[in-house]
C-alpha cells in the first residue's frame, strides 16, 4: 500500500443519519462521508446497530432508504464514495431466525454477517450461534472482539474464537491504543494468532470517532503490523468480503505473542 491511501474499503461504519448512535443529520453524514473520500476510501459499508428485542432494530427498507439519501447527497457534491448496505447485528440466539425471515442485512447483500461481540461477556452458547449461522450458508465477521472484557480475563478464548470458523474485524482505535490498554492487548493477541482479517474504523461522527483516524494513525499501524498486512486488512480482505470470498490470514508479525495480561479493571468507551 502506497504512502497515499487508495481505494480503501471500510466494512464497519455508522454513517447513516438518525438511525442509531451515529450522525444525527444528513449534513453530518455527508461530512463523515467526505472525510472518508479524502482519506482514500472508495467503498464504505453502512452498518447501523441491530439489537434484537430493542428499539435499535431498524427495518431493512429504512436502512436502504437512508443509504440512497446519503448516496444522492454525495453525488450532488461530486464525491466518489460508494455506500453499501449492512448491519452490525448483536450476537444473539435470535440471529439465525431473523436471517431466515429476511429481517437482517448482510454486508453488501452477500454471505457475510457482521456480528457484534458483546462488551462484557460472550453469551452462553456463543459457539452454537456461530455454528447455526454457518449452517445456513453465511459467514461470520466478528466485530471488535478485542473490546470484550471476558477476552481480557480469559486469553485462551482468543484461540477458541480463532478456531471457531469466524473471521475477525478489529477496530483501528483499539490497535492504536485509543480504547485502552486491555483492548489493545487483546487486539495484539489476535494479531499474534494471525487471526485478524479486517481493520475497520467503526466510525460514528466527524470528530471523536472519525475515519480521519486512518490518516493520523497510518504510519504507526504500518510499523506495528507491516505494510503487507495493512493492505490485506484494508483493501484485499474487505474486497473479498464484498465479493463473498474466503479471507486471508495475516502474515507472521515478528515480536508478537498471544499472551495478554490478567486485567484488574476494564474501562469502556461508548
Amino acid at each position: 500500500m502506497s504512502k497515499t491511501f487508495k481505494f480503501l474499503i471500510d466494512v464497519h461504519s455508522h454513517i447513516l443519519p438518525g438511525i442509531d448512535d451515529g450522525p444525527g443529520t444528513l449534513e453530518e453524514s455527508l461530512t463523515v462521508a467526505k472525510i472518508y473520500a479524502k482519506t482514500g476510501f472508495r467503498t464504505v459499508v453502512a452498518t447501523p446497530h441491530c439489537i434484537p428485542g430493542t428499539r435499535w432494530m431498524p427495518e431493512v427498507s429504512k436502512v436502504r432508504e437512508k443509504i440512497e439519501t446519503v448516496s444522492a447527497g454525495l453525488r450532488n457534491s461530486g464525491f466518489l464514495l460508494r455506500i453499501q448496505a449492512g448491519m452490525e447485528v448483536a450476537m444473539d440466539p435470535l440471529v439465525p431466525k431473523l436471517l431466515a425471515e429476511g429481517r437482517l442485512l448482510t454486508i453488501s447483500d452477500g454471505p457475510y454477517v457482521l456480528l457484534e461481540c458483546p462488551f462484557q461477556r460472550l453469551p452462553l452458547g456463543w459457539e452454537d450461534i456461530l455454528l447455526d449461522i454457518s449452517r445456513m450458508g453465511y459467514r461470520v465477521l466478528l466485530a471488535h472482539p478485542e473490546r470484550c472484557a471476558q477476552l481480557a480475563d480469559e486469553p485462551g478464548l482468543v484461540k477458541e474464537i480463532a478456531a471457531s470458523g469466524a473471521y475477525v474485524q478489529i477496530n483501528w482505535e483499539s490497535l492504536l491504543g485509543l480504547n485502552g490498554r486491555y483492548a489493545r492487548k487483546v487486539a495484539l493477541a489476535f494479531a499474534a494468532e494471525r487471526s485478524i482479517h479486517c481493520l475497520a474504523t467503526d466510525s460514528h461522527d466527524s470528530e471523536v470517532r472519525s475515519p480521519e483516524m486512518v490518516s493520523q494513525g497510518r504510519e504507526e499501524m504500518a510499523s506495528l503490523i507491516g505494510e503487507r498486512n495493512l493492505s490485506r486488512l484494508m483493501i484485499e480482505n474487505p474486497h473479498k468480503v464484498l465479493m463473498g470470498g474466503k479471507l486471508e490470514d495475516l502474515d507472521p508479525i515478528a515480536g508478537l505473542t498471544g499472551d495478554t495480561p490478567t486485567r484488574k479493571k476494564w474501562f469502556l468507551l461508548s
